[in-house]
């Protein structure tokens, strides 16, 4: 829809620079406003004044979330500008300078004249507030404990590779992590003795003696200790396995509270009936989708970065490839979500079988797999009902 006014505002952790234009183009205000409630308040509440107002920034959530809720709390509509987008177009100007003024003209030029570029902004309840919190925190608890984990697998590489190899499938295992942790590593392991191991394993619950058999014969595989090897075994491995164990313990208490609040959501429980669709990808889709704000599928697709790129040019060079837009987050889920639902979906399982025969390469079908999928999603949000296979 039309709008009066058109405000553009590139954000920043302590100030924004913001750009607005009335609905010919006029500039109205172009000026520098800190990250603080009442001046954001009070600057869109004066360019209500002059009617409808359209405020579209570059960065929805973080430190763009509080000029939204003054925007709404206004009486303004809002939007999202990708900053992949907004650079684009800034290269159509003329100049090739890079300042806040520059991207806030550039906001408020795409929301008026392209405004199908802009992308909903995300506008939670405080359910869906909470889920997003929670979701964000276990998944940056996800991303360090992978960090944590390769670091400790350099670390038993440079110490003991036999050892790594060996234990590749179990390293993270709590029974190898209070090892690590108590002992220190292969070559603590390997001088502490057989008797010593056993009286301490015997003093824990729930230990696999399989396992425990794995940890100590690998121990014992090399005898060549290389330079370094006590340092490591005294502080680096113990603090790595340390720090994995704690972000475990995070990770299962996130997952408790997850779903805690998803209890009372419908959306969640219909999803959770698909096929390849677990807690993680549901929780992901609900917190990240406001599917309210999508009026179709294709347009969900696009957000989600699994909408098919065209390339054409002449008659010589054609072809769909895949989009490298959208929510990566979103799309991660999506072809995770796809993959896992070749060993529980038969369809799924044709479908993939289909297109690999007819010579498609694995990633490829695997995206067009979630994008066939996502259709269903859609239906499933929108309607809040059970997967109907």
């Amino acid at each position: 829809m039309p709008y009066e006014v058109y405000a553009g505002v590139d954000v920043g952790k302590t100030f924004h620079h913001l750009h607005a234009t009335d609905h010919t183009g006029k500039v109205l205000l172009s000026r520098r406003v800190n990250q603080n409630e009442t001046q954001l308040l009070d600057i869109f509440t004066t360019l209500g004044e002059s009617g409808s107002v359209l405020v579209v920034v570059d960065q929805p959530r973080n430190i763009g979330s509080l000029t939204l809720r003054c925007a709404r709390h206004a009486g303004c509509d809002v939007g999202y500008l990708p900053g992949l987008a907004m650079r684009r177009a800034a290269g159509l100007l003329p100049g090739d300078a890079k300042t806040d003024a520059r991207d806030a003209q550039v906001i408020a030029m795409m929301a008026r004249t392209i405004p199908t570029a802009l992308l909903p902004a995300p506008n939670p309840d405080q359910q869906r507030g909470d889920l997003e919190a929670l979701a964000a925190y276990d998944n940056d608890c996800q991303v360090d404990r992978t960090r944590e984990i390769n670091r400790l697998r350099s670390l038993l590489i440079e110490t003991n590779p036999e050892f790594e190899e060996t234990l590749t499938s179990d390293i993270s295992s709590l029974l190898t992590l209070d090892m690590l942790i108590t002992f220190g590593g292969p070559w603590g392991i390997r001088d502490a003795g057989l008797s010593t191991i056993t009286a301490w394993a015997t003093q824990r619950k729930h230990t696999s003696k399989k396992l425990l058999a794995r940890i100590i014969d690998a121990a014992n595989l090399m005898t060549l200790r290389p330079p370094g090897w006590r340092a490591r075994e005294q502080f680096s491995i113990p603090a790595c396995a340390t720090r994995i164990r704690e972000l475990t313990t995070i990770h299962k208490d996130n997952e408790k509270r997850l779903t805690a609040v998803m209890a009372a959501d419908p959306t969640y429980h219909a999803l959770l009936t698909m096929p390849g669709v677990g807690p993680k990808t549901a929780a992901t889709l609900v917190t990240l989708i406001s599917i309210d704000q999508f009026p179709d599928h294709e347009k969900l697709a696009s957000y989600c970065g699994l909408a098919g790129r065209t390339t054409q040019s002449g008659t010589s060079i054609k072809g769909e490839t895949a989009s490298r837009a959208g929510n990566r987050t979103l799309k991660n889920a999506l072809f995770l979500s796809a993959f896992a639902a070749l060993r529980t979906d038969p369809k799924a399982r044709e479908f993939y079988d289909t297109k690999r025969a007819a010579g498609k390469k694995h990633n490829t079908v695997i995206i067009a797999l979630a994008r066939k999928r996502l259709k269903i999603m859609y239906a499933i949000m929108r309607d809040q009902t059970p997967y109907q296979g």
